[in-house]
């Protein structure tokens, strides 16, 4: 969709997250479109990682710090009116089980702030590529599935309550995954 000066209207994509994968994968979908992750603060301390973070000007949170939070969320909206797109996992950390979790929505009331779409994004089998307690990504053999990005349509924020707009991108992304992912059927679609 075309915004103002032929520029692209920017957007916030949205993942599921079960796996260090994950960041790679996105980072490789965009290439060299302007972009920024939301990320943890935790993430600054990890040797590459945190260099990356700090030099690529990425949005972190210290999710224990509510006036982080604020500065993340007007970080996040001025990123979003200046036209870039911001990226993040919103069950804000990755599942232990690989099955999504519940969204917080923090991600989804910036969107609204700026009245920038939503881009579901569905990841199959990052937990399998790069296991929880493994260190390096597993060893690819025929049996072991491959990873697989799925992008859904932009979801339009204008006149959505915040819940709607979260359980509308949830909905989207859990129908996206493989059954071995989708969400329990008593997890909760969103969490504070």
């Amino acid at each position: 969709e075309n915004g103002k000066k032929g520029k692209l209207k920017p957007a916030m994509y949205v993942a599921n997250h079960s796996s260090w994968m994950d960041i790679p994968f996105v980072a490789w979908l965009f290439g060299l479109v302007n972009y920024k992750f939301i990320a943890k603060a935790e993430l600054k301390k990890v040797p590459i990682v945190g260099r990356s973070v700090k030099i690529g000007g990425h949005v972190t949170l210290d999710r224990t710090n509510r006036r982080s939070q604020m500065e993340t969320y007007k970080a996040g909206v001025q990123w979003l009116k200046d036209g870039v797109n911001l990226v993040t996992f919103p069950e804000g950390t990755r599942t232990k089980t690989g099955r999504m979790g519940s969204f917080k929505k923090g991600a989804f009331k910036m969107a609204q702030a700026v009245g920038t779409p939503v881009v579901p994004i569905s990841i199959h089998y990052a937990d399998v590529v790069h296991p929880l307690d493994y260190v390096f990504p597993a060893k690819s053999s025929w049996t072991r599935p491959r990873a697989v990005v799925k992008i859904g349509k932009p979801i339009a924020t204008e006149g959505k309550l915040d819940d709607d707009l979260l359980e509308e991108v949830w909905q989207v992304i859990a129908d996206g995954l493989p059954e071995c992912q989708k969400p329990a059927k008593d997890t909760p679609i969103g969490v504070k």
